[in-house]
């Protein structure tokens, strides 16, 4: 099984007549969509808001086939939009991580879709030692990752604008992880069978 670490955003289907309608959006619901279509067993740990949104969203990533069991739905928070303030989005410090992450009996690999805080990010590496899972954090450009983070991961840097390309490139390196391959053939194989390369 992989896990995928991040809040789920909301968005509107561009084609929907309902205004209230929601779908769920973000990379992290990108990389674990894209691993689901290549064959990947995928949870979803994070936190969205306890209200309709976040309902909208749990059914999306039902539709999906994306597990959302350790997903945690904050009272105090409302399920962010794309494109929302980081400010705004729903709280996931080490306790959440600790819980959703803990709350899974096995995983292969975690894949971090978010710039965690230091104790929170020191949370899921524990965990992902505890279950001798393959680390993959994906870092805003420009942004460098603690010592611990690029001494036991493999980091990644985002793409400053994303057309869902960067998402299906790490959902493919996701499900190859979970067939037990490295981490550089995994990258590898992502990158040659979604024309990653090329776009380089």
């Amino acid at each position: 099984m992989i896990v995928v670490l991040g809040r789920p955003r909301a968005a509107r289907p561009s084609r929907s007549r309902e205004p209230a309608q929601r779908v769920p959006a973000g990379l992290c619901v990108s990389i674990a969509s894209a691993a689901v279509a290549a064959g990947a067993r995928v949870e979803l740990v994070g936190s969205i808001g306890d209200d309709a949104v976040g309902d909208a969203v749990v059914l999306g990533l039902s539709r999906y086939g994306i597990g959302h069991a350790a997903l945690l739905r904050d009272p105090a928070a409302h399920t962010p939009e794309v494109g929302a303030h980081p400010e705004s989005l729903p709280r996931l410090d080490r306790p959440d991580v600790e819980l959703g992450l803990g709350y899974l009996v096995d995983f292969r690999a975690l894949f971090l879709a978010e710039p965690l805080d230091p104790d929170a990010e020191a949370g899921a590496l524990d965990e992902a030692a505890f279950h001798g899972a393959q680390v993959v954090a994906v870092l805003p450009r420009g942004t460098r990752p603690s010592d611990r983070l690029a001494g036991e991961a493999t980091v990644l840097e985002a793409p400053a604008a994303d057309d869902g390309a960067f998402g299906a490139l790490l959902g493919r390196f996701a499900a190859e992880l979970e067939r037990g391959v490295t981490a550089a053939d995994g990258l590898a194989r992502a990158a040659a069978a979604t024309g990653w390369e090329r776009r380089s």
